[in-house]
């Protein structure tokens, strides 16, 4: 009987699935605590579930950078806009999506890091849009990345984030229900007076 108790477990396990990613949303807007001041800060960071993200070297046009409840205000026009900021992200990290509050003209915005560069994202119109991740795999914790853009004015909302996928399950052998089989039988002639 314990032999067959060994084989179940055994074949529990091999067909165990792999868990499942998680996913938040980093809020850029003035209700996201970070931003409670309205502004960008150096060291400001915003979490969402296990994702956080974190604020450095803030390039500014005209001062601090305002946060309303339109989002991050980005630009090179002359009032408080983010020209560019490195990011620190505190876990591996894959953006999916990225909403625009507000935009005025054409433009796009990328991140550059230690791992390669995302592709030219699109932030001329108001909406949520499929992140390019370009040949960044993923966004990796503890890592800088440079958020850089061309535009006049837009405005970032916030962004649709997940963890990398698990690896791969191990597939089962062919070999192992056989296996199991002669695990069961004997544990059955075992059984037998």
């Amino acid at each position: 009987m314990t032999l067959l108790k060994i084989a179940l477990f055994c074949a529990l396990t091999a067909t165990a699935l792999p868990a499942q990613s998680a996913t938040a949303t980093l809020d850029f807007t003035d209700n996201a605590p970070a931003f409670a001041d309205n502004s960008v800060n150096n060291g400001d960071t915003v979490r969402a579930g296990d994702f956080s993200l974190t604020f450095q070297n803030t390039q500014t046009r005209g001062g601090s950078v305002e946060v309303d409840a339109f989002g991050i205000y980005l630009g090179d026009i002359g009032w408080e806009l983010l020209v560019s900021v490195d990011l620190v992200f505190g876990v591996d990290t894959i953006i999916d999506t990225y909403s625009i509050g507000l935009a005025t003209s054409s433009a796009e915005f990328q991140l550059s890091g230690a791992n390669g560069t995302s592709g030219r994202n699109d932030i001329g119109s108001r909406g949520t849009f499929a992140f390019d991740m370009g040949t960044i795999p993923i966004f990796l914790a503890g890592e800088t990345y440079t958020l850089t853009h061309n535009a006049s004015f837009a405005m970032l909302r916030g962004l649709q984030v997940s963890s990398p996928p698990s690896p791969a399950a191990v597939p089962l052998p062919a070999s192992l229900p056989l296996l199991l089989a002669g695990f069961g039988a004997i544990a059955l002639l075992r059984r037998r007076p």
